[in-house]
């Protein structure tokens, strides 16, 4: 009884002790938190001035840099003005009257010249160019030249009651070098046009009687000025944030209005009182920030609209973080203050341990993930270039993991061969190498320094480097010469260094990350071109034979997986690939073309004989059926097509498949693994098993059986001491050559060398 006695009382003063801890922890962290939510409060207030400030500054700079583009282009509608008056035959034409003989003569001769040189619509967002000769009242533009009644009726087909004025619009002295609505000469237009008139006789020393007519989209005019603030959206009447600039010139002159602004709103707008180029504008139905920026180069003067700060989707989402942060920050502060309350010094403890073991985890987790990147990206850039990549969704995520995912992006392939300069055999080395290894680590070291980093390459052979290029969209008009300097220089130093002789061969430039393999096989076939005096040719220098057709066996070998994969997108892009190589660029002749049909119905054949024992006898007597017709390129699209759907649709026995799986995976360590033993095993043939097993899995037999070995080689290279010499045979080779060879093929590096890192 008196045991029970104390322990009863030491409880009580346990219990008041721990009331006192609490309390002391619930009053400590509950000042603690209020202070942290008033500091919160303030900081938010404090920079809200700052992002409003930052907001119109940014809009600023961003209506700046459009203008200055914009102002660019008009310099080059000017050049491409005087440039058409330095041709001798256009000086004739214009001085000519509808009576003249060589009047038309001349004017399809000066067309066709014009037909072939380089517009401004490659440049700038002009739907069309032409020119006016009020001498002839004729029409001047690439490819043909015409009556302006007939051009304006029968070639544009306008609005015949607007025809007197848009032939005042252009003779008359009023109308140059402004903004002109075609709206009430394409009424039935589903696009609204400008027209901006330029008179050459202002630009030449001598009287010119034409005038050249640019005509330009409206909706495409104002996207050159759109900023970040057209991306938000607002909960009231915006419809004067859809077009919203217009422009005066040095005489107070509206030249181009691109918003729903009349009279009314641009004298409103024009007598605000602005600050540092701000200004608001309010007319009762809507409120905005109104921008003004002069130009020093023209002497225009931009009125741009823009919705304010507070209205913004950035302030929106500012104000409903702020809220959650708030409650979060609220709630979560009432849920620590009484865990913490309630737990101990001891839980703390063991909490903080336990999280730093989480952290140590995660780190060593994430170290692994590094060292294993580059095998991964080496394997992610031959799945591109080759053309093994067959969805958008594993395309999608190879863009993430390769850090482009950027849609301003043009891609490229570079095939680069190196060889032994010092020595009449290639295969040789150099001086002072001491293994392939060295002259491989000299090459990529170079290519890194050249081409810089992240370097995405892999090798498909000895000596031979295939290399993913990407570039921005503003530079890739000029990326095949940029590349073209960087591999001088990279030759250069790897010859002068070395001894090294580099060969290289590009491919034409592609938006779509998934068709670069095209760009990659235009490549290989440059490199075929290079010589000693031109170690570098680019695929669109090739001259394309009209009498050999264009259809390698990569093609067909790639024709067939696509088909069997059930790639419909790719198989199109490949079909035009041919299309355009063949018929676009070489113009074969009859029977060559019949010679390349013929190929390309032999590789449907092999896909045909391809399909499954599933599918429906009468799908295949259709295919057949159209394989003994008159063979046109149009059928064979559709062959393939048709193909690809027998494929897509077909069953597969998914149980059977997961059951060879688990059996591959317990038995990958037996040499003797192979079709043979899969068929003895389950009692099917090696051709359906192997068919079977590349429709369900997506790779072949062979190919999933080496992933799993090299993955289990990579674990015990980096787990354990095991000896290189007993390696191979761990995981399933009984020849150390052949398992080298499958493992630089995979990852690039030999065995030894990636212990070593």
């Amino acid at each position: 009884m008196i045991l029970y006695r104390r322990n009863s009382k030491n409880n009580t003063d346990c219990t008041t002790d721990n009331q006192r801890i609490m309390l002391k922890m619930v009053t400590t962290y509950s000042v603690f938190l209020i202070i942290i939510l008033i500091l919160c409060f303030c900081l938010y207030h404090s920079t809200l001035g700052n992002l409003r400030d930052s907001y119109n500054q940014h809009e600023r700079s961003n209506l700046i840099s459009n203008i200055e583009l914009f102002e660019k282009d008009f310099e080059i509608m000017e050049v491409y003005c005087r440039q058409l008056l330095q041709n001798n035959t256009f000086r004739k034409l214009y001085a000519m009257n509808s009576n003249d003989k060589d009047l038309i003569t001349k004017g399809y001769e000066m067309a066709t010249v014009l037909s072939t040189d380089v517009y401004p619509e490659s440049l700038l967002p002009i739907e069309e160019v032409y020119c006016y000769l009020p001498k002839s009242d004729s029409i001047l533009s690439p490819n043909y030249f015409i009556s302006s009644e007939r051009y304006y009726d029968w070639f544009k087909r306008y609005s015949m009651d607007a025809y007197e004025k848009w032939l005042k619009a252009l003779t008359a002295s009023s109308n140059y070098y402004t903004f002109i609505s075609m709206d009430e000469m394409t009424p039935f237009f589903s696009e609204h046009y400008y027209m901006y008139i330029m008179n050459l006789d202002d630009l030449y020393i001598m009287d010119a009687d034409a005038v050249v007519c640019f005509v330009m989209e409206q909706d495409k005019l104002a996207s050159l000025f759109n900023t970040v603030s057209h991306n938000d959206t607002v909960s009231h009447n915006d419809s004067v944030f859809s077009n919203n600039l217009f422009v005066m010139n040095s005489n107070n002159e509206v030249i181009l209005n691109l918003g729903d602004y009349n009279s009314k709103n641009i004298a409103g707008i024009i007598s605000l009182k602005y600050n540092n180029s701000y200004s608001t504008y309010n007319n009762g139905e809507y409120e905005a920030t109104i921008i003004r920026y002069t130009s020093q180069k023209t002497g225009y003067t931009y009125y741009y609209s823009i919705l304010p700060f507070e209205e913004t989707s950035l302030m929106a989402t500012k104000n409903t973080l702020y809220i959650v942060l708030l409650a979060c920050a609220l709630i979560g502060g009432i849920a620590i203050v009484v865990l913490l309350a309630k737990r101990n010094a001891q839980p703390i403890i063991e909490l903080e341990q336990e999280l730093d073991e989480a952290v140590a985890a995660q780190n060593m987790l994430q170290e692994v993930v590094e060292n294993q990147r580059p095998i991964i990206c080496n394997s992610y850039v031959r799945q591109l270039l080759t053309g093994a990549v067959t969805t958008e969704e594993e395309l999608s995520y190879i863009k993430e993991y390769l850090n482009l995912a950027d849609e301003n992006l043009y891609f490229n392939g570079l095939y680069i061969c190196v060889y032994n300069n010092a020595s009449d055999s290639p295969d040789t080395l150099p001086k002072d190498f001491h293994s392939e290894e060295d002259f491989n680590n000299i090459v990529k070291d170079a290519l890194q320094e050249f081409l810089g980093l992240p370097l995405y390459c892999f090798s498909p052979s000895d000596r031979t480097y295939a290399v993913l290029l990407a570039c921005h969209k503003d530079d890739e008009k000029d990326f095949v010469v940029h590349t073209n300097e960087i591999i001088v220089k990279l030759h250069n130093y790897l010859l002068d260094t070395y001894g090294i002789w580099l060969f290289a061969g590009i491919g034409m430039n592609t938006s779509d990350l998934m068709n670069v393999w095209e760009s990659y096989q235009q490549a290989t076939e440059s490199v075929s071109y290079t010589s000693k005096n031109y170690f570098f040719f680019p695929y669109e220098f090739i001259k394309k034979d009209s009498n050999v057709f264009y259809y390698p066996s990569e093609l067909s070998t790639k024709l067939i997986h696509f088909i069997t994969t059930g790639n419909t997108a790719q198989t199109l892009e490949l079909f035009n690939l041919i299309h355009r190589e063949n018929i676009e660029e070489r113009s074969l002749p009859i029977h060559i073309l019949k010679f390349l049909l013929s190929d390309v119905r032999n590789t449907l054949l092999k896909a045909r004989f391809a399909l499954p024992s599933s599918t429906s006898e009468e799908a295949i007597k259709q295919i057949d059926e159209q394989l003994n017709q008159h063979v046109t390129f149009k059928l064979c699209e559709d062959i393939a097509l048709k193909l690809c759907d027998l494929f897509t649709t077909k069953s597969e026995d998914t149980n059977l498949i997961t059951t060879i799986e688990k059996y591959i995976e317990k038995n990958y360590t037996d040499p003797s693994m192979g079709l043979n033993k899969i068929s003895d095993e389950f009692q099917i043939s090696e051709s359906y098993f192997s068919h079977m097993f590349k429709e369900k899995m997506g790779v072949n037999f062979s190919t999933y059986l080496e992933n799993i070995r090299m993955r289990e080689a990579t674990r015990l290279i980096k787990e354990t001491d095991i000896s290189l010499n007993e390696l191979y045979i761990s995981v399933g080779y009984n020849n150390a050559t052949s398992f080298r060879r499958a493992f630089k093929k995979t990852y690039g590096v030999t065995p030894s060398s990636m212990r070593e890192k």
